[in-house]
């Protein structure tokens, strides 16, 4: 990045320093990458809850990186970022709290659980990691590795106990007994199996075959003579370890058991599913459900007991942290923020606020630029959110969800003034034409609409020539030209139609890109059409002749969305994680702001230019400060 001018430094003082008088919460700022101003959104949790064994926080592993929790208030501590943070498969503490071990591929990191300080490395594994355990003792600590291998080790001298072969495929889950004798496995995919294993002599001692499907996790009771295990299917079995016969099976009323976990007294079972949001609390001996825990709204991914077992915990594809009383059921707090996607950003075209889609309850964020302030919610959409626009003379924003719903929102009321509801499904793109009267939608559902928006009529259906995507994570991207006239559309294809709204005839093809084309824009002028897709370039191409203009050095990964700057001198685009911006007269990159964990699907300059929108699959949004940019001779 190039060196700031003293009037570049001015304008970042002045607003970093309204934006720390703001009522917004400081995490917002912690550990941004550099050249972002603000980040919006926490990330997509993953991998699982958990807690320091004192119980008085709580680790969650995110695409940004670990969060830590005060356990008691559930306030943000720390978050912890980079590399190392931000690509952890498993993670485990010592019984004593003193020791941390985090999995970055194949390699296990001992880490000084205070200082964050490395002990040591152990490495042995030829592949990913996604399990680990120490024996209660703390002394040995186990991994289970995409290389269908179970790995025993010193957690003083790093050394490599014994390897533990019986699996033939991945290990999903590795646990210890309560009582540090046995250890189980859990083998995915094409083996399926449960293996008890000597943890003194690494012995095979049984192999539980009796799953009819997938296992996904293992639990021991606290006594250490039962196993439960869940899969894909709607059964909690329990398995007497000693013998490896299936004691009970209990049956749930949801097509898979995603979650499980054993009460401290060993009397109940919990359990989550990925096609049900509720909790389940069941009695081990009689099977029967005892307590049904409602809240989340998305499928529950993980439960953990609180080291006292007074507390649940869960978390959602809701993006929601939930504390429950162990004994009541009662919900005790929550935690938010941690959404399952950021598909949509753009700037009210005044540039004082801005719009985006990184909430967990599905609801539109509308947020003073300037401090960061959330203003307003818009709440109705009952799936997830994939994009936002602003109306030209910013009254009405128009949103598209997945399940194919658009709906048009009063932005100075909120007010839900309309619900479009011909799409079959998601709706990735949304565009106004300049009068603001027109609406076009892209879908994938194979189909582009065209709106009367004051009244919300469909004025046209676009279907012929439109290469179907390949299903929720391909893009569809669609453009109307400031004439309100011709609308340019690129899909998987390796080609962009401009459509003449009034035939709804294909005017013009524009074949040039190497692979699909993800994202296009008209500059505002109207004279170049901007596309950019998988072969990773940027191409340029005259509106009105279709001729190819320019194209732009090769980016590092798909090019998933471009925008203009207001003046049309240079254009922004998201990749699968890095944001480039580049001068349009040179086709040369003049900045690369990188810090997104995920796609960058969503771009947007604010009409004064000086700051960059960007969303991610990541689940954040961050602001980038353009004044950082040298101006071009």
């Amino acid at each position: 990045m190039k060196n700031l001018n003293l009037f570049s430094i001015l304008i970042i003082f002045i607003f970093l320093l309204s934006f720390s008088s703001s009522s917004a919460q400081e995490y917002t700022r912690w550990h941004l990458p550099e050249g972002a101003i603000v980040r919006f959104g926490k990330g997509r949790a993953y991998g699982g809850l958990t807690y320091f064994p004192d119980g008085t926080r709580l680790a969650v592993r995110t695409l940004i990186g670990t969060w830590i929790y005060d356990a008691d208030t559930g306030e943000e501590l720390e978050l912890l970022t980079g590399d190392t943070w931000s690509a952890i498969n498993a993670m485990a503490f010592s019984p004593d709290g003193e020791t941390v071990a985090i999995t970055i591929g194949s390699n296990i990191h001992l880490l000084d659980a205070a200082t964050r300080n490395q002990k040591d490395v152990l490495t042995g594994h030829t592949s990913y990691i996604y399990s680990l355990a120490f024996s209660p003792t703390g002394e040995v600590l186990v991994s289970g590795s995409r290389d269908t291998t179970v790995r025993l080790w010193d957690v003083n001298t790093g050394e490599l106990l014994r390897t533990l072969i019986g699996h033939t495929d991945r290990i999903a889950s590795v646990i210890y007994s309560p009582d540090g004798k046995m250890l189980a496995s859990v083998g995915s995919f094409e083996d399926n199996t449960i293996c008890l294993w000597n943890v003194q002599t690494g012995e095979l001692l049984r192999t539980i075959t009796e799953h009819p499907d997938r296992v996904y996790l293992i639990a021991y009771s606290p006594d250490s003579q039962t196993l439960a295990s869940g899969g894909r299917d709607s059964k909690i079995r329990l398995w007497d370890v000693h013998t490896g016969k299936l004691i009970k099976a209990i049956t749930t009323d949801t097509k898979s058991v995603s979650s499980v976990v054993y009460s401290p007294d060993g009397g109940t079972l919990v359990s989550g599913s990925r096609s049900d949001s509720n909790i389940h609390i069941w009695d081990v001996h009689t099977g029967e459900l005892l307590k049904t825990l409602t809240g989340h709204t998305d499928p529950v991914d993980s439960l953990v007991y609180a080291p006292d077992g007074k507390v649940l915990t869960s978390e959602s594809d809701d993006g929601t942290i939930r504390f429950w009383d162990a004994g009541t059921g009662e919900l005790l707090k929550t935690i938010s923020g941690h959404t399952f996607m950021a598909r949509g950003v753009t700037f009210s075209p005044d540039g004082s606020t801005l719009a985006s889609s990184e909430r967990a309850d599905n609801a539109i964020a509308l947020r003073d630029v300037q401090t960061g302030k959330l203003l307003k919610t818009l709440p109705g959409h009952t799936n997830h959110l994939s994009s936002v626009v602003y109306s030209p003379d910013g009254k009405v924003l128009a949103s598209g969800s997945w399940d194919g719903q658009i709906r048009l929102w009063d932005v100075q009321s909120g007010e839900l003034l309309k619900t479009l509801v011909e799409h079959e499904r998601g709706v990735p793109s949304l565009s106004f034409s300049m009068d603001g009267t027109t609406l076009a939608s892209g879908g994938w559902d194979n189909t582009v609409y065209l709106w009367y928006v004051p009244t919300g009529h469909l004025l046209q259906t676009l279907t012929g020539n439109i290469n179907k995507p390949q299903g929720d994570y391909s893009e569809m991207d669609i453009s109307l030209h400031p004439d309100g006239q011709t609308l340019a559309v690129a899909t998987d294809e390796a080609v962009i139609r401009l459509w003449d709204i009034r035939t709804g005839e294909v005017k013009t093809e524009l074949i040039g890109h190497e692979r699909g084309v993800d994202a296009i824009a008209y500059s505002p002028n109207g004279l170049v059409l901007a596309g950019g897709g998988n072969d990773s370039k940027i191409r340029l191409w005259h509106a009105a002749s279709g001729e190819l203009v320019s194209t732009f050095p090769r980016q590092s990964g798909t090019i998933m969305s471009v925008a203009f700057s207001p003046d049309g001198q240079t254009i922004a685009s998201g990749t699968t994680g890095d944001v480039y911006v580049s001068d349009v007269a040179t086709s040369k990159h003049i900045a690369t702001f990188s810090g997104h964990r995920g796609p960058v699907r969503s771009i947007a300059f604010s009409p004064d230019g000086k700051m960059l929108a960007s969303g991610s699959d990541d689940s954040t949004v961050l602001l980038w400060d353009l004044t950082q940019i040298e101006p071009k001779n």
